[in-house]
């Protein structure tokens, strides 16, 4: 991926064009997880504020679906961001951090109990 410097106008649309030639061509696939935003700010030499600009433009297009905890992700190509596979994404990172705070509370509780 890079920086569409063809483009005029915002640095925020030079990535999200970027970023769209990157799914366009193949390079992203449906389904697979973008980095992480700074690695992505790093990628394309600009501000973390930008990325998530340029993310928040693909994902109003379709192009792009966040799992809130888990990441970001090229949607389905013939989709409109799937309503079922958003909220599936989102109840499986709910049940990791149920599952992760579950183990905090019995780790702890085992602590006091041996004091």
């Amino acid at each position: 991926m890079k920086l569409d410097d063809k483009l005029a106008g915002p640095a925020y649309l030079q990535v999200a064009s970027g970023i769209r030639e990157a799914i366009t061509s193949g390079e992203l696939t449906p389904g697979e997880k973008l980095p992480a935003g700074p690695k992505l700010a790093s990628t394309f030499g600009v501000a973390l504020m930008t990325v998530r600009r340029a993310i928040e433009t693909l994902q109003s297009e379709g192009l792009l679906r966040s799992a809130p905890g888990v990441g970001v992700f090229v949607a389905a190509a013939g989709t409109d961001d799937s309503d079922l596979a958003t909220l599936r994404a989102d109840f499986e990172a709910l049940q990791r951090r149920v599952e992760q705070l579950e183990q905090l509370v019995l780790d702890a509780s085992q602590r006091s109990g041996a004091e």
